[in-house]
């Protein structure tokens, strides 16, 4: 700004008349002057109103100051150190899927091959009281299930060791064959032949009550009400000590994904902490200084 004021005022001064000397001016006879000049000179001048100055330079204030760089975001490195660390946990590996698979097999034998024996010990327990209750809830099933076979035969006369449940489930609904035959079999027979008053067809109705009635070693007769109750809740009893069976079977399923899942997490995190206690060396350009780098020795603990 000093040397563009400075060349304005020499532009000025030459522009003035002489003094009345009678010599060529060299040019150097502007700083003697006359009084007048330097009020052109001091006058104030507005570098907005010049032409060769542009909007620009008055936005940024200066044409020659220097221009500082551009900072860029700094890369740290313990981000890169994080993500390796979340892609090396976060498949299954060789090492996981083989602990997996021992907790599949027994619950337990992933926790123990860890080192977490608690852990073992309490999927073991658990997984040895699961089959002991299969166990013995299916010979409740196989205790009950001959207790009603066995008081069929003795008071109701039938052998039903070779029959189905359904069958079973008939002996102990009605008091005999006969009653069945009515109740069932001929209702069944007049739905079909003679429900239509205007087309009955009795022929075919006493063909179908005598292809369809009990007859022979599928026959029964109940001794007393006593003994058709107490079929009936043996028969209930050994149905639910099936049930309780096969609800010990999914007990020892769940038991088993939840030793696998758990092993495999125990896992992950043992291999996590084995990672994090590794050292970590990141080495990065500095972009402050070109040509230069930067070194980080890292570590976890």
């Amino acid at each position: 700004m000093a040397a563009m004021l400075a060349a304005v005022s020499l532009s000025c001064a030459l522009a003035l008349p002489g003094s009345g000397m009678g010599a060529t001016p060299t040019g150097f006879e502007a700083t003697a002057a006359a009084p007048d000049a330097f009020q052109v000179a001091a006058a104030p001048f507005d570098v907005a109103d010049h032409p060769m100055v542009s909007k620009l330079v008055l936005a940024t204030g200066s044409i020659t100051a220097p221009r500082e760089p551009s900072k860029k975001p700094k890369k740290h490195g313990k981000a890169p150190e994080q993500a390796q660390a979340v892609d090396e946990n976060a498949g299954l590996g060789p090492e996981r899927a083989q602990i997996l698979l021992r907790s599949l097999t027994v619950p337990g034998w992933g926790q123990a091959t860890l080192g977490l024996n608690g852990s073992a010990k309490t999927f073991m327990v658990i997984e040895a009281g699961i089959w002991g209750s299969f166990i013995a809830f299916r010979v409740q099933e196989a205790q009950r299930t001959d207790s009603y076979l066995r008081t069929a035969q003795l008071d109701a006369g039938i052998d039903l060791s070779h029959q189905d449940d359904e069958f079973r489930r008939i002996v102990g609904a009605f008091a005999s064959s006969d009653e069945y035959n009515l109740l069932v079999v001929t209702r069944d027979a007049a739905n079909l032949y003679l429900s239509d008053p205007n087309n009955q067809d009795l022929a075919s109705y006493r063909a179908y009550i005598e292809e369809h009635s009990l007859k022979g070693d599928m026959t029964w007769h109940w001794s007393g009400e006593s003994a058709f109750d107490r079929y009936s809740n043996q028969r209930k009893s050994a149905q639910k000590a099936g049930l309780r069976s096969n609800t010990a079977l999914a007990l020892a399923v769940a038991n088993r994904l939840v030793s696998a899942l758990h092993a495999a997490r125990a896992a992950g995190k043992i291999h996590a902490a084995g990672t994090q206690q590794s050292w970590h060396l990141d080495v990065e350009p500095d972009l402050t200084q070109p040509g230069a780098f930067r070194a980080a020795l890292s570590t976890k603990f």
